[in-house]
């Protein structure tokens, strides 16, 4: 299982966070999505898998206009705002298992 920070080096909950993972030797990929902007794939793989109240994601609790369980509007949001996703945002990358064809198991 491969973990991704998603780090803002200027906020300290996300240096928080990057401390934590290294103090406890946590091997993680780290995305600075504040000087690499995430793509659109990636914005939308995010607000899918996340699995919580999607107002969660949102940094401020403020009014945004728009209906928060429409994810399709959560999205687009994001895709234009990057600086409004809470942070630090820490997840599971999936890895899909390699199939040995000849034994007929996962590996």
């Amino acid at each position: 299982m491969t973990y991704i920070l998603y780090h803002n080096p200027g906020c300290s909950k996300s240096r928080a966070c990057l401390q934590l993972l290294l103090n406890n030797n946590i091997c993680f990929k780290k995305r600075l999505y504040i000087k690499d902007p995430l793509n659109y794939g990636e914005i939308s793989e995010l607000v899918e898998r996340f699995s919580g109240n999607l107002e969660n994601l949102f940094r401020e609790n403020k009014k945004i206009g728009f209906n928060i369980k429409n994810k399709l509007l959560v999205k687009k949001f994001f895709f234009k705002n990057q600086c409004q996703l809470q942070r630090p945002i820490f997840i599971m990358e999936k890895t899909l298992p390699y199939v040995d064809h000849q034994k007929k198991f996962w590996t």
